[in-house]
């Protein structure tokens, strides 16, 4: 006999853990599947600020999906018991004379209560010969989240650890049916994150997917509990480990790490950190950027039983509590989607 839900979530990264949440806070019956192979969440640093790239653009809708991120983020801590979401300021060393004067014009515009100018920095652990400023962010231990999320969803008969590919879901009158895991549903939706396998019903979403390499290094002597931000991040683990990253390359898009990108990261370090190192681990993974550029959500226009949240790319712990209510409240309510992040957009043509 098949089991049955009203939603089965195909991956419980970022995106997908989130939707889970937000379907189950609404009272609805949900199935996550997830294969449990790693995956780009599972490497994520979680980052969170609001000041992004090299010209110091204000991170995209920053006032309305920060606030929404911290409410979610807590509520999921005080529902599981952990803690996993914190908020501490961060600072930025300036990599040039341009940057400096274009964060002091900002500071008091665009960026206005978001920044500060000096930022106390050890000069025995950084070379910051331009300065630097601090600004408010905050961090998601992504892993320790997931799992916290997935355990909470075992405990209510809401995941299963399964393989489960495009080409597996059949189309019924009234939903859909997946046989090899003897499981019935209203609606299927796709958060796979990045896959370069065939997808039946979605596969003509084009990807700008970027694989991204980060270490684990030992800093003996280096006591900084914010996040460091100069061209590259460190983000501290705990007891003088930090983790460090990230490259952006686009060929080929697999998570095998490189010589070449440690060597990159490792370069970058050397630039501001005075202390010396030890990397103690060397991981990858491939962002699942959309070329649009922007999350991409909601039902597949030609086939309703089939949905689709994916595009989080390096800012997914910010964006997928937002996007993931959205996606809930259309699913369940009929709510519209914004038309920039429909997926409808994209799917223009039925599949054959």
């Amino acid at each position: 006999m098949s089991s049955r839900a009203e939603y089965v979530i195909v991956g419980q990264g970022l995106a997908g853990t989130a939707l889970a949440w937000h379907l189950l806070w609404r009272g609805r019956s949900v199935l996550v599947v997830d294969r449990e192979r790693g995956g780009c969440s599972r490497i994520a640093a979680g980052l969170i600020t609001p000041v992004t790239g090299k010209r110091l653009a204000k991170s995209w809708r920053w006032d309305e999906l920060y606030p929404n991120a911290v409410a979610f983020y807590h509520k999921i801590e005080a529902e599981t018991r952990e803690t996993f979401f914190h908020q501490q300021p961060a600072f930025r060393i300036y990599g040039s004379e341009l940057e400096r004067t274009e964060c002091a014009k900002r500071s008091t515009s665009l960026l206005c209560g978001l920044v500060r100018l000096a930022a106390p920095v050890r000069a025995g652990w950084f070379s910051t010969p331009l300065g630097a400023f601090e600004m408010d962010a905050a961090r998601l231990d992504v892993p320790k989240y997931l799992d916290a999320s997935r355990e909470h969803f075992f405990a209510h008969g809401a995941y299963l650890a399964a393989e489960v590919e495009p080409r597996d879901i059949e189309l019924t009158a009234t939903g859909v049916r997946i046989p090899s895991l003897s499981v019935e549903a209203q609606t299927v939706i796709f958060c796979r994150g990045f896959d370069a396998g065939a997808d039946t019903w979605f596969g003509v979403i084009k990807s700008n997917a970027a694989k991204g390499e980060i270490l684990t290094v030992r800093i003996p002597g280096l006591a900084e509990a914010r996040v460091v931000h100069r061209g590259i991040w460190l983000a501290p683990v705990g007891n003088e480990v930090f983790r460090v990253g990230s490259t952006y390359t686009w060929e080929p898009l697999d998570t095998r790490p490189t010589a070449e990108g440690r060597a990159e990261i490792e370069s970058k370090l050397r630039e501001f950190l005075r202390l010396p190192f030890n990397v103690i681990d060397h991981e990858a993974a491939v962002r699942p950027v959309i070329d649009a550029g922007f999350p991409v959500i909601g039902r597949h226009p030609h086939f309703p039983q089939l949905a689709y949240f994916n595009g989080l790319g390096s800012k997914g712990s910010l964006l997928a509590p937002f996007f993931a209510d959205q996606l809930a409240a259309h699913l369940c309510d009929g709510s519209e989607i914004e038309e920039k992040v429909n997926v409808s957009r994209f799917l223009v043509h039925p599949s054959k």
